[in-house]
């Protein structure tokens, strides 16, 4: 039972802000009809009614209707992202068409599409080849095609196109066309854009389906140099994406170049309002951070707890709370108070380090990433998922990878025993009913995946990468540069393990599985919450810690703000969450309660989950 401190307790409801950036839900009515003679009446009322539905429902986008002969207004262009998203989609429609006339570099087509086709637009030209026939019906299949080249639109006509040859020699009667097939794109992200706009932009691209994305590491952004390195990925143009602040306001930034030559056809500039940066980039609640009093609104003692998170893991609509303690799993229902409704008992030899909940494969149930290693050495990571008739059950197993959950988005990093984190940190997608590493995340050296986070401090569009060093220091970088470094530690991390079994080890010969840190949407823009735990002896932080203290850091440009939110909770806290407005935090035992269990028989340790509010705003 949860131990309440106070007698009242008003939560103050916080307006959720959606990580999506747009989500409408049509609601339609049941007619019943009585009388027959009123058939056409209702006919005609379904009809307008299933009118007006198109109008205001989120209906076929314009990355939708490529493949279709009459294009249709997206219903989000009244968003930066998205329309920056159709600008990029309008140069490559599959489209053909027929070559008409040719005068020195001047080719004249006619297309066969009512499509508004654009300036800049590359086609491939065919010549028709000779006929072949069925071998043994002799029936005329079709004719063979030969590639001629490439033509560019270089003036838009009534009812032609004028177009200059990029290469090759067409002729009258050859076939230009843009495939209907998936386009290679070479999509190149600038190391200071701001990083959620750039998933959010990336993700309506791929989800388009238009797309066959290719990426590779590039330390220039000139286009002879991307364009090049297009060519070797096999792509057709180059994608570079930016966000740049001008006057205030913020904006998307997209440059195309044709990777044959290099040549720029467009330049996209769509500005992001403060308001909807804000919008875009939070998947936490606004709320306001101030001193919290020591005492918690709430207590719950539990079997044992070293990690926690939270999701719906059983599709029933509400989120439910998981607790690891290290070996074994424990789900808890999470309405009046916790009360324990499953337990997954953990394989011999297997010690969680870390785990997350997140419903990346979008079937109603969120699975729980488990980062586990196996006998001290080896990383055998795994996914619980619930299912209906078998309960949870693990859908990925040992696997080498460290999990680790960011917002809306999985994050994987290859472990190997003597390498530990080895390679770069990928974002995950959940693909052909597995989950595989999708694109690679830019991070400053020495930063792994755990203990980092992108805030954008002000919501200006720029990011900056916060992260916990070995030693307990958090390091700010602004792309690869350190800029700020704390005066203090927030202590070591109590998921250290030793780099090889020799047995006495330094802190060189050890690696961390380093804590969390949450991001806050503020009145100020975005800050980030970080415990800090202060040691019996500071000299010697061996000997366990005396209390836990919670920070609230916000950057103002030029120096890091540090508020004290919460201070003077006994005991170390191993992990803690952020649900709404509600602070959890999770830490053992505390020795009073471990005698009164004991007095009864109950010899274990056991640990204790904190509730604590912050203000809502």
């Amino acid at each position: 039972m949860i131990s309440n401190s106070r007698s009242v307790f008003g939560l103050i409801k916080v307006s959720k802000i959606s990580y999506n950036i747009k989500i409408q839900f049509c609601r339609g009515a049941i007619l019943k009809i009585i009388n027959i003679s009123k058939i056409f009446a209702v006919f005609f009322l379904i009809t307008t009614v299933t009118g007006m539905l198109v109008l205001s429902c989120p209906g076929k986008s314009l990355a939708q209707e490529l493949g279709d002969d009459v294009s249709a207004q997206s219903t989000e262009d009244d968003n930066p992202v998205y329309a920056a998203r159709d600008s990029v989609l309008a140069y490559f429609y599959s489209v053909s068409g027929v070559v008409a006339a040719v005068e020195r570099d001047v080719v004249k087509v006619n297309f066969r599409t009512d499509k508004k086709l654009t300036k800049g637009m590359r086609f491939s030209v065919f010549r028709e080849g000779k006929p072949f026939y069925h071998p043994i019906t002799k029936e005329l299949i079709g004719k063979s095609e030969e590639f001629i080249g490439r033509v560019e639109i270089n003036k838009v006509g009534e009812k032609s196109y004028l177009c200059r040859s990029v290469s090759g020699s067409p002729k009258v009667g050859d076939i230009v066309r843009i495939t209907s097939s998936r386009i290679k794109l070479a999509f190149f992200q600038d190391k200071q854009a701001e990083w959620t706009l750039s998933e959010i932009f990336y993700n309506s691209l791929k989800d388009s389906g238009r797309f066959d994305f290719l990426e590779s590491y590039t330390e220039s952004y000139d286009p002879e140099e991307l364009s090049e390195l297009a060519r070797m990925l096999g792509a057709e143009a180059v994608l570079l994406f930016s966000t740049l602040l001008k006057d205030g306001n913020i904006f998307l930034n997209v440059k195309l170049f044709w990777a044959e030559d290099a040549a720029a056809f467009t330049e996209i500039e769509e500005m992001v309002g403060p308001s909807l940066v804000a919008e875009l980039t939070s998947w936490d609640d606004i709320i306001s951070l101030s001193s919290i009093e020591g005492e918690p609104w709430g207590s719950y003692e539990l079997v044992g707890g070293e990690l926690i998170a939270m999701g719906d893991v059983d599709g029933n609509s509400e989120k439910e709370l998981v607790v690891s303690d290290g070996y074994n799993i424990r789900i808890y229902s999470y309405k009046e108070e916790p009360q324990e409704i499953w337990f997954v008992e953990g394989r011999k030899g297997e010690k969680h380090i870390f785990i997350d909940v997140l419903d990346l494969n979008k079937n109603g149930r969120a699975e729980i990433f488990v980062t586990s290693l196996r006998d001290k050495k080896t990383m055998s990571s795994f996914v619980l998922e619930y299912d209906l008739a078998e309960g949870y059950k693990r859908i990925w197993d040992k696997t080498p990878y460290c999990l680790r959950v960011i917002g809306s988005n999985l994050f994987m990093q290859v472990f190997t025993r003597h390498r530990q984190f080895s390679g770069p940190v990928y974002k995950a997608v959940w693909k052909d009913g597995h989950y595989q590493t999708d694109r690679p995340v830019e991070l400053p050296e020495g930063v792994n995946i755990y203990g980092f986070i992108n805030v954008d401090w002000q919501n200006s569009g720029h990011s900056h990468v916060l992260a916990f060093d070995d030693s307990g220091y958090l390091n700010l970088y602004s792309g690869s540069e350190l800029i700020w470094r704390s005066e203090d530690s927030y202590m070591r991390f109590d998921r250290s393990f030793d780099k090889d079994d020799k047995g006495i080890v330094t802190l060189e010969e050890k690696w961390f599985a380093k804590g969390r840190l949450l991001r806050v949407i503020t009145k100020h823009g975005q800050e980030v919450l970080v415990i800090k735990k202060i040691p019996f002896l500071s000299m010697v932080p061996g000997l366990g810690y005396k209390n836990t203290e919670v920070y609230s850091l916000w950057w103002d440009g030029e120096e890091m703000n540090e508020t004290l939110i919460l201070s003077g909770m006994n005991g170390a806290v191993s992990d803690y969450w952020l649900e709404q407005n509600r602070l959890l935090l999770i830490a053992e035992s505390n020795l009073s309660v471990f005698l009164t269990n004991s007095l009864s028989g109950n010899f274990m340790r056991g640990s204790t989950l904190y509730f604590y509010n912050l203000t809502g705003k």
